[in-house]
C-alpha cells in the first residue's frame, strides 16, 4: 500500500511526473520503490511542481495511515527528502509568499540574510522558516489524504497486483487507473500545464 500510494498521488497530480515502475522487491535499505520520469529532460523546476512532489512523497505515509490506521518506519526517508525540498523552497529558491524572494542560505552554505546572525533577528527568520515549511508540508498533506480517501477503489487495486506480480511496469500501471477512472498522463497533458 505504501508505494501504490505514492504511484496514485503521482498519477492524480497534474504537476507530478508520470510512474513509469513500481516495485515491492526490497533493495538495500529500500522495501520497495516507485520510478517517476519526467517526459524530457528539464532544467528547472516550478513551484508548483515542487508541491506536488512533496504530496506524491506523502503519498505511501497517508496510504499506510488511512489503510492500516496507523504508519511505519517505512517513509523515514520520505519524510525527511520532503522537509528537506520544503525548506529549500523558503529558504533558498524564494518559494514563500511570506518570506519571498530571499536566499537566506547560499547554494555553498555560507551565511546569507540573518543566517549566521546570532540574537532575536535570527532566531525569528529562524521560527518563521519553520512555520513556512509546516505549512507547505500541511496543505500536501491534505492534497494526499484527499487523493488516497477519494480513489481508494484505484489504491486497493494498484496493492493488490503489487502483492501478486511484485512490479508493475507502466503500461500495466496505467491499465489498472483507467480501469479506476483515472486517466493516465500524457505528454501533451504537461505541456500545456501553465509554468506558474
Amino acid at each position: 500500500y505504501h508505494e501504490a500510494g505514492h504511484a496514485l498521488v503521482a498519477s492524480v497530480l497534474p504537476y507530478a511526473d508520470p510512474v513509469h515502475k513500481i516495485s515491492i522487491i526490497s533493495r538495500g535499505r529500500a522495501a520497495g520503490y516507485t520510478l517517476k520520469l519526467p517526459f524530457e529532460e528539464r532544467k528547472m523546476q516550478s513551484r508548483k511542481e515542487f508541491l506536488d512532489d512533496i504530496a506524491v512523497s506523502l503519498g505511501g505515509y497517508v496510504a499506510e495511515k488511512v489503510v492500516f490506521d496507523d504508519i511505519t518506519t517505512g517513509a523515514s526517508n520520505d519524510l525527511q527528502v520532503l522537509t528537506a525540498l520544503a525548506r529549500n523552497m523558503v529558504s533558498r529558491y524564494g518559494m514563500s509568499d511570506k518570506m519571498g524572494p530571499i536566499a537566506f542560505v547560499a547554494s555553498a552554505q555560507r551565511a546569507m540574510f540573518g543566517e549566521g546572525v546570532e540574537g532575536e533577528a535570527s532566531a525569528a527568520v529562524a521560527t518563521q522558516i519553520d512555520e513556512e515549511v509546516k505549512l507547505i508540508i500541511t496543505a500536501a498533506l491534505k492534497k494526499a489524504e484527499h487523493i488516497i480517501e477519494t480513489h481508494r477503489s484505484a489504491l486497493n487495486a494498484i496493492a493488490e497486483k503489487l502483492v501478486e506480480v511484485e512490479t508493475l511496469e507502466r503500461e500495466e500501471f496505467e491499465n489498472l487507473l483507467i480501469a479506476n477512472g483515472i486517466t493516465p498522463k500524457k505528454k501533451e497533458d504537461i505541456e500545456h500545464q501553465p509554468l506558474v
